[in-house]
């Protein structure tokens, strides 16, 4: 006597998703979770990291016939973020190691990275870079000027990012410092003003 068994493996369902009585109601599929999002978006954010929760969206419906609202590939987009690059809110504490990382790499370059404490945790205000290759170029080849201008932050944690640049011997922009402080206050630019000096 013999028993044969077979096993299918179904690659791509062509037909509409209809399983869930709730997705043929609303339009959606209810039983789709953000943990379910992370996992099949982890490797197109791999790829391509500046893909917004619309873009993820359309190609999970294109790829799993599943129509998912948008709050849940919101938040599986943040989950897969956070496998991908480590949670934002523990990248304070990496603040340090690069500092240590470009002290020793660099030595006489000038990093600040100033912080306030609140409720007994320390919380980052604001960071001052100026590497010591940079510095050197500017007093060595670049004209006697620097130009300071910011510009906005708009992802998940907003602020200002600070340049001071010049212009060197081919009428190039060429950075000589850069700071990240939350706004344009006059606290914060005499702050970054001091550092460049």
């Amino acid at each position: 006597m013999t028993i044969e068994l077979f096993f299918w493996q179904i690659k791509r369902n062509p037909y509409p998703h209809e399983q869930c009585h709730s997705a043929r109601r609303a339009g959606t599929c209810v039983g789709v979770t953000h943990f379910w999002v992370c996992d099949q978006v982890l490797d197109w954010l791999k790829e391509d990291g500046t893909l917004g929760a619309t873009v993820l969206k359309k190609k999970l419906k294109e790829t799993y016939k599943v129509d998912v609202t948008y709050r849940k590939v919101y938040l599986g987009k943040q989950l897969a973020m956070d496998k991908i690059y480590g949670p934002w809110n523990k990248s304070f504490d990496n603040l340090y190691r690069f500092k240590a990382q470009i002290e020793e790499s660099s030595p006489g370059s000038f990093v600040v990275i100033d912080h306030h404490t609140i409720d007994n945790k320390i919380r980052f205000n604001r960071l001052f870079f100026a590497l010591k290759p940079c510095v050197d170029g500017f007093l060595r080849g670049c004209r006697p000027y620097l130009a300071v201008d910011s510009t906005f932050l708009t992802r998940r944690f907003r602020g200002q990012l600070c340049i001071a640049c010049a212009v060197d011997g081919h009428n190039w922009i060429y950075p000589v410092a850069v700071g990240v402080i939350d706004s344009e206050t006059n606290e914060n630019w005499v702050w970054f003003m001091q550092r460049l000096k």
